[in-house]
């Protein structure tokens, strides 16, 4: 199954207005290089809306995409034999975070997805022997889920 990373569009909707909202209310416009610079800036951001990032865990490796419109900008497959462990984390005041520990490179981290991606973690790290971590903060995180369900 395909997990889909939420991500923060009101960080981004914050920042834009942020860039273009004092030269609308101060009646000064930018020109020369600070207009191209405010411009450019406005651009990225609004490219960055339409970012998406996804996970596929499959029985022997683990797929992670970052895409704009469908089209790849990073792509990183990581198979078993590279995975050194598993970790589960507290982010914040209820959030969760998988840390894919590798041999070799940069690890992997995930959070703002859905609770799937973090069961579908754990069963691939018991399917194939890999060491797993839960924090004891992780832990009291869900169970307090596991509760709201009944």
């Amino acid at each position: 199954m395909v997990h889909q990373g939420k991500v923060q569009r009101w960080l981004l909707v914050i920042m834009l207005l942020a860039v273009n909202l004092p030269p609308l209310l101060l009646s000064s416009f930018p020109d020369g290089f600070a207009l191209y610079f405010q411009f450019f800036v406005s651009a990225l951001i609004v490219l960055a809306l339409f970012i998406q990032a996804l996970v596929k865990v499959r029985d022997s490796n683990i797929i992670y995409r970052v895409e704009l419109w469908g089209l790849p900008l990073y792509y990183k497959t990581v198979y078993t034999e590279e995975i050194r462990r598993i970790e589960f984390k507290r982010s914040n005041w209820a959030s969760k975070v998988a840390m894919v520990r590798v041999k070799k490179g940069i690890d992997m981290r995930f959070a703002l997805f859905g609770d799937g991606l973090f069961e579908d973690l754990s069963q691939f790290a018991k399917r194939n022997d890999l060491e797993l971590r839960k924090s004891k903060d992780y832990q009291t995180i869900e169970k307090l889920g596991s509760n709201r369900l009944r």
